[in-house]
C-alpha cells in the first residue's frame, strides 16, 4: 500500500469512473465504525474503563471487547492495503495519544484526536509535496511532531507543566511557616 497509487485504481460502473477504490472502501468502513461507536458509546466507555459495573448492570463485556477488536481489525486491514504499514500504525497510535495528553474525557478525546489525525495527514501531505518525499513518512512524522509539542506542552501531563509543579512544590516546601 502506497498512497500515492491511490488515484490509480478506481471503480467503474457502467463506463463510469466513480473514484479511488480506497476512498469508498475507507468510507464505508468510517461509517460502520461511526454508527457502531454511537450507538454502543456508553457500552463501549463503561466496558473499557470499569468492566466489573458493566457486568453487573448486564453489559456483555465480552461481547463489546470482541466488537472494539473486530471494528480495529477491519479497520487497519482496509487502510493496510491503501497507504501502507507505517502510515497505519502512525494514524492508529499517534493522535489518540496526542489526545490522551490534551483531555481526559473520552468524548472530547475522540474528537481532538479525528482533529489531529486530519491536520497530521493535512500537514505531511503538504511537506512531503513541498520537500518531494514520501507522503506517508511525512504525515507520520507529521504525528510525532504534534505528539512531541503534546508531551512538552500539554497543561496537565506535560514535561513543563510537570516541572512547574515540582518547582512550586519545593517552594511551598522551603518557604518558612508562621507559628503562634
Amino acid at each position: 500500500g502506497e498512497i500515492t497509487f491511490i488515484p490509480w485504481d478506481t471503480v467503474e460502473m457502467y463506463g463510469m469512473e466513480l473514484g479511488p477504490k480506497a476512498v469508498w472502501l475507507l468510507s464505508f468502513v468510517f461509517i460502520v465504525n461511526l454508527l457502531i461507536i454511537i450507538f454502543f458509546y456508553k457500552e463501549f466507555k463503561i466496558s473499557s474503563f470499569d468492566p466489573e459495573m458493566a457486568v453487573a448492570i448486564g453489559i456483555p463485556v465480552l461481547f463489546i471487547h470482541y466488537l472494539l477488536m473486530g471494528m480495529l481489525s477491519i479497520t487497519t486491514v482496509a487502510s493496510f492495503d491503501s497507504v501502507g504499514a507505517i502510515l497505519v500504525v502512525a494514524m492508529l497510535i499517534v493522535p489518540a495519544s496526542t489526545a490522551y495528553l490534551l483531555t481526559d474525557k473520552l468524548l472530547n478525546m475522540l474528537f481532538i484526536s479525528a482533529v489531529i489525525g486530519v491536520f497530521a495527514a493535512v500537514s505531511g501531505y503538504y511537506v512531503a509535496t513541498l520537500l518531494n518525499v514520501s507522503i506517508a513518512g511525512a504525515m507520520a512524522s507529521s504525528t510525532g511532531v504534534l505528539f512531541a509539542i503534546a508531551f512538552l506542552f500539554s497543561p496537565k501531563h506535560g514535561i513543563i507543566a510537570k516541572k512547574r509543579a515540582q518547582k512550586n512544590l519545593r517552594k511551598a516546601a522551603n518557604a518558612p511557616t508562621m507559628t503562634m
